[in-house]
This record gives C-alpha cells, structure tokens and sequence, in this order.
C-alpha cells in the first residue's frame, strides 16, 4: 500500500469493531443453519447476501474513488484493496492464471472464520459471503463471472481460498 493508501486507511475509512462483526456474522450463520434443509441451501442463501452486501459496497467505493478495472484480471488488485478497506487485512496471496481468466484468493487468516471450528458440517462454505461480493462486483461491472469458495479455515483448511472464473 503506498503512502495514499496508508493515509485513507489511518484517517478516510470507516472501522467497525472486528468483534462486532464477527459476532454478527456468526449468529447470522446460526440462523440460517437452523433453518435451512441442507448445507446447500445454507451456501446458497449466503451466497446471496454477499451478493446483496457486495451491491452496496460497489457503490460506494465507485463513489469514492471513480476508477474502475478495466480488464477482468485487473480486478486482482481492485478487490485486494476493497478486501483491505472492509476487512483491515490483505488477502495473503492472488494468483491470477496465465490466460487471465481465473484469480484464486487466498487468506490463511480470514476474519470471518477466526475462532470457528465446525466439524459435523461437511461442504460448508462459511466464509462463502466473500463469493457473494465478487459475484455482484463482475456482473454490476459488466463481468460474466462466477467465484466459488474452494478452502475454508472454519472446517479445518490451512487457508480460505475462493476462486473467480470468467464463463
């Protein structure tokens, strides 16, 4: 992050308490795992907010910054720094593939699955509200893409990692 960068984080961009959130998002899950049928649906629906909270945070930062990626593979740094502004880390690695088709995201500390631990729910996504976001992110900017959460901390893996494809 360059010195601009530094500066609009310290002093420019709203905080919320990571407790808060955390405490918020899980009770949210814990709803929709006591009403919903499957891990599938469970997926699905929060698949969905992301993609609703994902409208939202668009717009907002467009109205803030007025730039856009132009290319689908620019997006690699785009949501690096929205990932930055909205969860106070960085993803800890981005591949983009050498056809510039595909970015893999990774953290190996997602703020969203610290602390949880779920291990009688196979095929949970639980950080998959991420996937959500890039989804509405492609296709408000005119993308035809689609992101999947590959990896979660939550159920056990070394990292969460979600990957986003052109179709």
């Amino acid at each position: 992050m360059g010195v601009k960068g530094k500066i609009a984080w310290n002093f420019m961009t709203d905080k919320v308490s990571k407790v808060l959130f955390q405490a918020s998002y899980r009770e949210l899950m814990n709803l929709l795992m006591s009403t919903s049928d499957s891990v599938d649906e469970i997926n699905r629906k929060m698949k969905d907010i992301g993609f609703r909270v994902g409208e939202t945070l668009l717009m907002d930062y467009a109205d803030r910054i007025r730039q856009h990626a132009g290319k689908f593979h620019e997006f690699a740094n785009t949501l690096q720094l929205a990932y930055k502004v909205n969860s106070g880390q960085e993803f800890t690695d981005i591949w983009v593939s050498s056809d510039k088709r595909s970015i893999k995201f990774t953290d190996a500390d997602c703020p969203i699955c610290a602390g949880v631990h779920i291990t009688d729910m196979p095929g949970l996504q639980y950080c998959v509200i991420v996937s959500g976001v890039f989804d509405a992110v492609m296709k408000l900017r005119g993308f035809q893409a689609e992101s999947f959460q590959e990896s979660c901390r939550a159920l056990g893996d070394e990292a969460c990692t979600w990957t986003l494809s052109l179709l």
